[in-house]
């Protein structure tokens, strides 16, 4: 038996599993409707058979229409007992038991009641889904032990010999025994079950929360990490901006050659301290769940030129010099520029042949993509000016103190050529074309 300690603080393990569903008042209605019916038709089948086929001898003390009023009336108390199994599932036990037992002591008809304690059983199901295990099991035995303990003082005081008496003890003990510890069982397996389950989900909800935990610090992190390059690039370049207006207010006002030379030095130095601040702040304005991808550079060239490759341009690439340690920035910005006319030559030149030159020199860096004319477009469909999408390259460009060029060429295609510093100091050095 449990103690009334356990009784008084019962685990709800199963609050999201079955029982939860059948906890629902129209769910639960249809369940209890559905074992009334099912018992019902159990209990009368044998008596109904009977009366069909003409061949009933009653002889019992109760009026045959009263005892089938009756069982109607007790299949009927006990499924409704069902309904206070999500609540109070053990008066649901006691009750479905006493059901079961009144109708076997009081009618004296053990045989219409096969079905009955199946209804037991599954009160004693809700009871071992919702009780701690030690508890579900002793209530268990306990109303096995009530049930044959009654079965044995009505059967022995029916006044039968004790070998019939108790061969029925035996036969209905076994009947209801079997069907409510089966129950049980399941029960207890249901609630261990669905403890994993429960144990599973918190466990997943922790590692979801430590995985956004560690996203924020992540993103922390990257913050962090562009602050350090606003301090370590912009800040270079403003500082030197500050020192180069220092000895522009030191200078002698006649001196157009110096001024001029310190104001070309202070427009190059706002130039790449703009770029800086670009990339910096284009970081920031990424969604902050956003996956963080690696800048592409000219490093990347050869996989933009595969990937275009691969889908039925035909790519020329010349690369006259490495381009691994090209300033950050003069880099990236190349890579949009060749990225831009490749998309714009598949668009408006589609199966033309396309040449990509890059060239580099101590000072400066070159970039000319260029295609024929295109199969399916005329050079006069193309846009006049940058058009193409490039404007936004050509300030781009224009922050590195360089240049971006777009126009037709004399055999009919196209050409888009940059060129820019690779210095904050260096004008741009034309390379010649061979």
């Amino acid at each position: 038996m449990p103690t009334s300690d356990e009784d008084a603080n019962p685990r709800m393990v199963d609050a999201e599993g079955f029982t939860r569903v059948l906890n629902r008042p129209r769910a639960m209605v249809a369940f209890v409707v559905i074992v009334f019916l099912v018992t019902v038709v159990q209990a009368l089948s044998d008596p109904l058979s009977a009366v069909l086929q003409g061949d009933i001898v009653w002889d019992y003390r109760i009026p045959f229409g009263v005892v089938i009023a009756l069982v109607i009336a007790g299949c009927a108390a006990q499924s409704a007992f069902l309904l206070l199994s999500a609540r109070f599932p053990l008066v649901a036990v006691l009750g479905t038991t006493a059901c079961y037992l009144a109708l076997v002591a009081g009618l004296e008809i053990p045989r219409w009641l096969g079905a009955l304690p199946l209804v037991v059983g599954v009160a004693v199901f809700f009871l071992a889904a919702q009780r701690r295990a030690a508890a579900a099991i002793g209530w268990t035995l306990a109303v096995i032990g009530a049930a044959v303990g009654i079965l044995s003082l009505w059967s022995t005081s029916t006044g039968a010999p004790p070998a019939v008496a108790w061969s029925f003890v035996l036969s209905s003990g076994l009947a209801f025994a079997a069907p409510v510890a089966g129950a049980a069982a399941l029960g207890i397996w249901w609630a261990r079950r669905m403890n994993s389950l429960r144990r599973a989900r918190a466990e997943l909800a922790a590692a979801a929360a430590e995985h956004e935990a560690e996203l924020e610090r992540a993103r922390m992190r990257e913050r962090a990490r562009i602050a350090q390059e606003l301090h370590d690039v912009a800040g270079q370049h403003l500082a030197g901006l500050l020192s180069l207006a220092d000895a522009a207010v030191d200078i002698d006002v006649l001196d157009a050659d110096q001024a001029a030379a310190l104001i070309a030095e202070m427009r190059a130095e706002g130039r790449f301290a703009s770029a800086s601040l670009y990339a910096a702040l284009r970081d920031l304005r990424a969604e902050s769940d956003a996956r963080a991808e690696p800048t592409l550079d000219l490093r990347f060239l050869d996989e933009l030129l595969d990937y275009w490759s691969s889908r039925g341009m035909h790519v020329v690439a010349r690369v006259h010099a490495a381009v691994d340690d090209l300033p950050a920035m003069v880099s990236t910005t190349a890579y949009r520029v060749v990225q831009e006319a490749l998309t714009n030559a598949c668009k408006h030149a589609p199966g033309a042949p396309v040449s990509v030159d890059v060239r580099v020199s101590p000072t400066s860096i070159r970039v000319a993509v260029g295609n024929e004319a295109g199969r399916a477009s005329a050079p006069s469909d193309l846009p006049a000016g940058l058009g193409w999408g490039l404007t936004g390259m050509a300030e781009r460009v224009d922050l590195l103190h360089g240049s971006l060029t777009a126009g037709p060429v004399s055999t009919g295609g196209w050409a888009v050529i940059m060129e820019a510093p690779l210095t904050a100091y260096e004008p741009t050095t034309p390379l010649l074309t061979p």
